[in-house]
């Protein structure tokens, strides 16, 4: 089993604790070789990303973002006394899907997708929160696909895009198991923040990245990719 990743809290502990996955994707990045894995972790030379062609594959990007909010539907660790707030926030998610590309669309935003031998399996997202700042949403990778390539890939990739829409500050949360995340996180150069938003989840963590971190260059996804996305 994996050891928590470290995190300098603003005040007391991180609050980690095993919390229940959806079995068709799994938010953010797990520790490799984590238990469930069916394939080996994807070689880096047979990935690519790249940015979503709006509107032309609106219908790539639905489904994924569907099943992020059935993921989150099927949640077990939300506390009771959060239920009202649970519900809320799916409502939000089912505005967002059902008014793609709306904030994920340049100006205000952006999706990019990875593919692994020519097959989508994970994307991320990026949104404009308030001038200045945006916010990475909806990095998930397929869990067939799941390992050390995607979720630090993505991230690089979004917080480039961010920096070329004009965002000099970008924001993320995760959930207080996912400790690869808040590991590479870390090692990108984000920084624990308060809560900027009210999380269903007790001990969700929050992050801010300000400019490059630790000399880490990203990368840059192509603007077009393949007519067709199976």
């Amino acid at each position: 089993m994996a050891r928590p990743a470290r995190v300098r809290p603003l005040s007391g502990g991180t609050g980690l604790r095993p919390l229940q996955l959806h079995p068709r994707w799994l938010s953010a990045v797990v520790v490799p070789g984590a238990q469930g894995s069916s394939k080996p972790p994807a070689d880096p030379l047979r990935t690519r990303l790249r940015r979503v062609e709006w509107p032309k594959e609106l219908e790539v990007v639905r489904p994924l973002f569907q099943d992020y909010r059935d993921w989150l539907a099927d949640h077990q660790d939300a506390a009771p006394s959060a239920a009202n707030r649970v519900r809320r926030g799916l409502a939000e998610i089912d505005g967002l899907i059902a008014a793609l590309p709306g904030t994920y669309a340049p100006p205000r935003g952006d999706v990019i997708l990875a593919f692994s031998e020519g097959e989508l399996v994970a994307c991320g997202a990026l949104r404009g929160l308030e001038p200045g700042i945006a916010e990475i949403k909806r990095i998930h990778v397929r869990a067939d696909h799941r390992g050390p390539v995607f979720g630090p890939r993505l991230t690089r990739a979004l917080l480039d895009r961010g920096r070329e829409l004009g965002f000099e500050t970008v924001r993320v949360d995760t959930l207080p198991s996912m400790t690869a995340a808040i590991q590479f996180y870390q090692d990108l150069g984000f920084v624990p923040i308060p809560a900027y938003w009210p999380h269903p989840v007790a001990g969700a963590l929050f992050f801010e990245y300000r400019g490059r971190g630790r000399g880490e260059k990203g990368e840059q996804p192509p603007r077009r990719g393949p007519k067709a996305v199976g």
